[in-house]
C-alpha cells in the first residue's frame, strides 16, 4: 500500500492487515465487496487500493453511528453492477456476495424444494430427531379456500398425524426405557434425554410434509438468484411464494445482483410440454406395503478393471506427471493385483475426517433407492455434489414402519394411521390436487435415482455408516457398501472409517 497516496484513509477499518498479502475484509455492505472484487478483475490495483479509492472519492458512506461500517453503497456502484452483472452477464461478480437468511415455518415439503434448488447454498435446518414439534404447526395450502369439505377433512387429517404422533411417543418412551441398555457413565437423566430423543426420532414417521420446519440459509449472489429462479417455477404455490418472499429479504442485502428474478420459462414449457408414457405396471402394486427399511442398489457402475485402470491412469498423471498416452501404457502392463495395491497406497492412510485424492472424482456410480421421506430428507444435507432425480411425493410405493415401532407393538396403531394418509391423498388429487402431497408422510416412500463420484461415496458412506447415524439412512449407505466391496472390493476397503 503507498501511505502517502492513502493519507487520511482508515483501512483498518475494513480489513485485518494493511501489509500482509491475506487479510481479512469486514464492517462492508456485501454488493460493496462485489463491487470492489470486480473493479479487481478489470484493474491492476488490489482490493485494498481500491477500497481506498472509493473512499477517498466519498463514493461509500461512513457512518460513525455504525461503528465505522461503510453502510451505503454509491450510484456509480450500482451503474457498475447493471453494467457487468445485468448487461454483461458477468455472474462471477456476484459470487462475492453473500447474504443469510433465517426461514421459519415452511411445510417439510417447501423446504426439501429449497434445498435442491442450488448445490451451493449452504443449509441447518430443524430436526425432528431432536424437537418435539408443535401440535397446529402445518401449512395450509390457501387452494383448500375454495373447498371447504376438503380443508375440514386437511385440518382432520393433520390433526391425527399430531395424534398418532402423540400415541406413538406414549407407547415408545416406556418400550425404550426398559430395553435400551445403559452406556457407561449414563446418569439417569441423561438415559432419560437419550430414550427421548429416539422416541422422537421414530415417531416423526407420522407427520406429514404440510409439518411446519425453519432452517438458515446461507449463498452468494449467484447461487441465491438460481435458487430463486427454481423456486419460482415450483409445481407447487408455497414454494413459488417463498421465492417473493425470499427475494424481498435478500434484496435489502444484494439488492442489484437479484433484478430481473423470473420463473424458467424453459421449466415450464417443458413440463407443461412432455407426455406422461405408457409405464409398464408391476404385478402387484406397493400402495399399502409396510417395510421394515429402505432400499438400495446401483444400477450401474463401472466394470472393476476398467475403474482401476482409469483411477491409475490419473494417479500416474497426478503423482508422476505422466502424459494420458503414457499412463495408458504403463497400466496396461499391470495385473489386477498390483493396480488393486496402487489403489490400496493412495487410500490406506486416510483419517477419520479425511477425503480420498481428487483423482476418485472421476469415477461415476448411479443408483437407485426407494426411501422414506424422512430419509429423503436426511439425503439431502451433508451430500458434496450428488445429483438427484426424484418422483413427487405420493402413497403409491409403500412405506417404511420404524423397527422400534414394530418391536414396542405399535404396528397397527401405526398401520391404521398411514391408511388414513392414504385415503387423504386420493380424496385431495380429486378435490383439491395442489394439497395431496401435504397429506405424505415422513414414512411414504419416494423413488429417487442418483449419481455420485467415487470421492463422494466415500464421504456419504463413511458419514452415513457410522453408529451415529440415523437407523434408516444408515441401512440405506449400508446395502451400497456391501454390493460396492462384492463388485469393487479395493475400492470399498476404506469407504467405512467411523
Amino acid at each position: 500500500m503507498n501511505d502517502s497516496k492513502n493519507r487520511g484513509i482508515d483501512l483498518s477499518r475494513y480489513v485485518s492487515n494493511l501489509d500482509k498479502n491475506v487479510y481479512a475484509i469486514f464492517n462492508l455492505p456485501e454488493e460493496v465487496i462485489a463491487v470492489i472484487f470486480a473493479y479487481v478483475s478489470r484493474s491492476p490495483a488490489s482490493f485494498r487500493e481500491n477500497l481506498a479509492k472509493l473512499l477517498r472519492d466519498d463514493e461509500l458512506a461512513v457512518g460513525d453511528s455504525a461503528g465505522g461500517m461503510a453502510t451505503v453503497y454509491s450510484e456509480k456502484a450500482s451503474r457498475f453492477h447493471e453494467k457487468w452483472v445485468v448487461g454483461y452477464g458477468h455472474s462471477s461478480v456476484a459470487e462475492h456476495a453473500v447474504a443469510h437468511l433465517g426461514v421459519e415455518k415452511i411445510s417439510r415439503l417447501a423446504s426439501a424444494e429449497l434445498e435442491l434448488a442450488n448445490p451451493f447454498n449452504s443449509f441447518t435446518e430443524y430436526s425432528q430427531r431432536y424437537q418435539r414439534p408443535t401440535r397446529g404447526d402445518f401449512y395450509i395450502p390457501p387452494q383448500l379456500q375454495d373447498h371447504p369439505e376438503a380443508k375440514q377433512a386437511y385440518l382432520r387429517l393433520q390433526n391425527r398425524a399430531y395424534d398418532t404422533y402423540e400415541a406413538l411417543l406414549k407407547g415408545l418412551i416406556p418400550y425404550l426405557s426398559e430395553t435400551l441398555p445403559l452406556q457407561e457413565g449414563e446418569t439417569d437423566r441423561r438415559f432419560a434425554t437419550r430414550v427421548e430423543k429416539i422416541a422422537f426420532e421414530d415417531a416423526r414417521y407420522a407427520l406429514t410434509l404440510a409439518t411446519h420446519t425453519s432452517l438458515g440459509l446461507t449463498g452468494n449472489g449467484r447461487a441465491l438468484r438460481d435458487t430463486l429462479v427454481h423456486l419460482l417455477s415450483s409445481r407447487h404455490a408455497e414454494s413459488r411464494n417463498l421465492a417473493r418472499e425470499m427475494e424481498r429479504e435478500i434484496g435489502t442485502v444484494i439488492p442489484t445482483l437479484l433484478r430481473h428474478v423470473q420463473p424458467s420459462r424453459y421449466i415450464q414449457q417443458t413440463r407443461s410440454g412432455l407426455e406422461a408414457p405408457d409405464l409398464p405396471q408391476p404385478e402387484a402394486g406397493q400402495r399399502g406395503t409396510a417395510s421394515a427399511g429402505p432400499s438400495a442398489r446401483f444400477i450401474d457402475m463401472p466394470d472393476y478393471e476398467e475403474a482401476l485402470d482409469q483411477l491409475c491412469i490419473h494417479l500416474f498423471i497426478e503423482e508422476y506427471q505422466a502424459a494420458y498416452e503414457q499412463a495408458t501404457a504403463a497400466i496396461r502392463r499391470l495385473s489386477i493385483a498390483e493396480k488393486e495395491r496402487r489403489m490400496d497406497a493412495a487410500l490406506q492412510h486416510l483419517q477419520l475426517f479425511d477425503h480420498p485424492l481428487d483423482l476418485f472424482r472421476h469415477l461415476t456410480y448411479h443408483m437407485e433407492m426407494c426411501i422414506s421421506e424422512a430419509n429423503w430428507h436426511q439425503l439431502l444435507r451433508h451430500n458434496r455434489g450428488t445429483h438427484f432425480s426424484y418422483g413427487q411425493p405420493t402413497v403409491e410405493r409403500g412405506y417404511t414402519i420404524p423397527p422400534h415401532i414394530r418391536e414396542a407393538g405399535l404396528s397397527e396403531i401405526f398401520a391404521e394411521w398411514m391408511e388414513q394418509a392414504d385415503t387423504a391423498f386420493d380424496r385431495m388429487r380429486t378435490s383439491c390436487p395442489s394439497a395431496a402431497p401435504y397429506c405424505v408422510t415422513n414414512a411414504h416412500h419416494r423413488q429417487v435415482t442418483a449419481t455420485a463420484s467415487l470421492w463422494e461415496l466415500y464421504h456419504l458412506i463413511n458419514l452415513r455408516t457410522s453408529p451415529e447415524a440415523q437407523w434408516d439412512i444408515r441401512e440405506t449407505f449400508r446395502q451400497l457398501l456391501d454390493e460396492l466391496k462384492r463388485h469393487h472390493p479395493a475400492l470399498a476397503r476404506y469407504a467405512q472409517r467411523r
